[in-house]
């Protein structure tokens, strides 16, 4: 199957869909099981990865959350295995593939790129909040309406780097000798990700315990929401760099939230419509 035939959505909206209770979410829900015919959901190792984090003490919810997503995805799962350059889609159980413990087996090389994202946000947090106020006039926090050029300029000005790509770049490079497992557009992707994150674009707590975990997970379900024919989510932060990513690496996956759409339901349904046609 194709992944340009699959519908991504991330574990934080599935999780929500056991029990949809805000309108948008209510939507989703008989939407998908409206045409349960004609969208095909998919899960990732991606998703495994965010069920991990849930302590032993509460096994057994994590299991029912395993069997929860196989059933909601019918077993369908992408993954990008380490030392592959392309994606698989497969029928695996979520519970059984949780279990061979294989989930997290690309997560390794990039273990010093955790220690390097603290010490740069710590070293250039308070001279990229400076640069965007003196120079673009603006408060930190509306970098997210920045173009790839407005982008390209504050780096340069930060000191970091010349351009996005050669940002991305020096991230990719933090991963070693990739001679044997060349680097692909997942890799690019998911690091293009991690540094919009870093430089303050809709950026999440890396303070909090799993902070690392957590943007690594998200940058995984917006790589493969990417290549997939829609990506859903209901994390506002997820959503931003997504679209900016969409736009720059040229998807043609289509990109919908349900998060912060007030009174935006009739063009919400809209945008699941054309799913189907």
């Amino acid at each position: 199957m194709k992944t340009e035939d699959l519908t991504y959505i991330d574990w934080n909206l599935f999780s929500i869909l056991k029990e949809p209770k805000l309108n948008p979410h209510i939507i989703l829900d008989d939407f998908l099981k409206r045409e349960s015919d004609k969208i095909t959901l998919v899960y990732s190792d991606a998703h495994l990865g965010d069920l991990a984090k849930t302590s032993d003490e509460f096994k057994d919810i994590r299991k029912n959350d395993l069997n929860y997503l196989s059933a909601k995805t019918k077993d369908l799962v992408m993954v990008k295995y380490f030392g592959r350059d392309y994606v698989d889609v497969e029928k695996r159980n979520a519970l059984e593939f949780y279990e061979t413990n294989v989930y997290d087996n690309s997560t390794e090389p990039l273990a010093q790129w955790q220690t390097v994202v603290k010490q740069m946000t710590d070293s250039f947090g308070p001279i990229r909040d400076n640069v965007i106020k003196t120079h673009f006039k603006l408060d930190p926090k509306s970098i997210c309406n920045f173009s790839v050029s407005q982008l390209d300029e504050l780096i340069k000005m930060i000191g970091i780097g010349n351009s996005i790509k050669e940002f991305v770049e020096f991230g990719l490079s933090l991963r070693g000798d990739t001679s044997k497992n060349p680097l692909t557009y997942i890799d690019y992707y998911t690091t293009a990700y991690m540094n919009l994150d870093l430089i303050g674009f809709y950026p999440d707590s890396l303070n909090e315990n799993g902070g690392f975990s957590n943007l690594l997970n998200d940058s995984k379900h917006s790589a493969y929401g990417s290549i997939c024919k829609a990506f859903i989510t209901n994390d506002n932060k997820c959503y931003h760099k997504s679209k900016f990513l969409f736009e720059y690496f040229k998807s043609n996956s289509k990109l919908i939230k349900t998060c912060k759409i007030k009174n935006r339901t009739a063009e919400f349904e809209k945008e699941l419509n054309s799913l189907t046609e």
